[in-house]
């Protein structure tokens, strides 16, 4: 493998906060938003979209997979182009795919355009997850990059909350049959402004050098440098030039960072199946458990939104003030207390408010800890990769802690215990033999 001498990597690194900051983070950011809003909207209009398109269950049930399956296509597709041919080429396309496809489902006339619309939007927002977060890593600098990270990821709250609010506006003053498909109509021109701004966006410097072109990445640099109003420290690092493949980036990740693979698939895996599983578990069994009405269940969801917020910036300080070690194994011990709580709480609202403030802001500290353990060359393409493990988990969750929980109320939660007791080991390890990220250079940590 050929190899570039430069220094860009810590001028990147040792830059003050500047307005191109602010810019990278809100446009590439606002993917959590989205997908959060894509999520829960259709949760929120499904009845009303069913009854419009005259879908059965089945159908009805496959407007939330179609989703899932475009995610899982587009997260491997979009995450290997993205080391292919930059970043920012594919985070415009992802988001402008996302757009069309949540658009058009406001259009959509039948099972079969809604559904193949459901995917397309998928697609969009898989990919964007990939290329977003590469680029987000390799962009800010070092001592910001936990709480970046954890910000961005705790906006998935503010997408939720903001879907909760849009559905309960335009179920209230518009008929049925036009208030679902306002609702997409929205999601897609939204989606299409910020895809304008991102034009603006500059490609991932760390990607320029790992592709052999030092010259643009340079210059890229020095416009930040002249808007901050000096040069950051130099010190000089080799950066490996990639040249390989779709099959040859696989095969790097496997046979070279296999445990660092198995570490992030893990944290992938328990966020999802923890996520998905409560928010279905909580109308199917939980519910008739507690006596808890419809409209009961929409103040818990709202309030497990407010707690995930909240809890998330607190996790996401915390993973660069106390590291991502300390802070993931200390998360991920408290999300499986909070859970057994949920066993023996004669109050739900109050313990789920609680469990949702901890468990819910776990993923601030284990996506950053996921994402910046691989080389930039092929970084992209094991964020898709992790990412796909993890949605099929969160898929496949649900059903099976529903069916636990046909044996009673208790073991859907001790189902739902032990993927978060995956996640604690697979985090004690990591703090045993792993190494620590916390404002260490991209380049030091791979």
């Amino acid at each position: 493998m050929k190899f570039i001498e430069t220094d860009i990597p810590s001028r990147l690194d040792s830059l003050p906060w500047t307005r191109k900051h602010t810019l990278f983070l809100v446009t590439l950011g606002i993917t959590w938003i989205l997908d959060a809003f894509e999520v829960v909207i259709v949760s929120n209009v499904l009845i009303a979209m069913s009854d419009s398109l005259e879908l059965n269950r089945i159908q009805s049930s496959l407007m939330v997979s179609g989703f899932l399956i475009g995610a899982i296509l587009g997260s491997f597709l979009f995450g290997y182009l993205a080391d292919r041919y930059g970043r920012k080429k594919i985070f415009i396309i992802t988001l402008l795919l996302y757009s069309g496809g949540t658009f058009l489902t406001g259009l959509a006339f039948d099972f079969y355009s809604a559904f193949l619309l459901r995917i397309v939007a998928g697609m969009g927002i898989g990919g964007e997850f990939a290329a977003i977060h590469s680029a987000i890593d390799e962009f800010i600098p070092s001592r910001h990059r936990g709480k970046v990270d954890g910000f961005i990821v705790a906006s998935w709250n503010i997408g939720s909350l903001l879907a909760s609010f849009t559905a309960i506006i335009l179920l209230k003053n518009f008929q049925e049959d036009l208030a679902w498909r306002i609702a997409f109509l929205i999601g897609g021109l939204l989606a299409l402004l910020i895809a304008i701004i991102r034009r603006f966006v500059p490609e991932s410097p760390r990607w320029l050098l790992s592709r052999g072109q030092h010259e643009p990445a340079e210059r890229i640099v020095l416009d930040l440098e002249r808007l901050a109003g000096g040069k950051g420290e130099a010190h000089k690092k080799r950066i490996p030039i990639f040249e390989g493949g779709a099959l040859e980036a696989i095969l790097l990740l496997l046979r070279n960072y296999r445990w660092r693979f198995l570490f992030s698939t893990s944290m992938s895996l328990t966020i999802l199946t923890t996520y998905y599983g409560i928010i279905t578990l909580i109308p199917v069994s939980i519910a008739p458990s507690f006596g808890l009405s419809g409209e009961e269940i929409s103040e818990i969801f709202l309030a497990g939104s407010v707690g995930g917020l909240v809890g998330g910036v607190v996790v996401a300080i915390m993973a660069d003030a106390l590291g991502r070690k300390a802070t993931g194994i200390s998360i991920a011990f408290l999300s499986a207390i909070a859970t057994l709580n949920l066993l023996y709480t004669g109050d739900f609202k109050t313990s789920y408010y609680l469990y949702s403030f901890v468990a819910f802001s776990f993923a601030s500290v284990a996506y950053v800890s996921a994402m910046e353990i691989f080389p930039t060359h092929v970084r992209s393409t094991a964020i898709g990769m992790i990412s796909i493990l993890g949605r099929l988990g969160g898929t496949l969750a649900p059903p099976l802690l529903v069916h636990l929980s046909g044996y009673g109320y208790s073991y859907g939660i001790l189902g739902l215990l032990s993927f978060w007791l995956l996640g604690l080991t697979a985090f004690l390890l990591w703090g045993i033999f792993g190494v620590e990220g916390s404002k260490r250079s991209l380049e030091d940590i791979t």
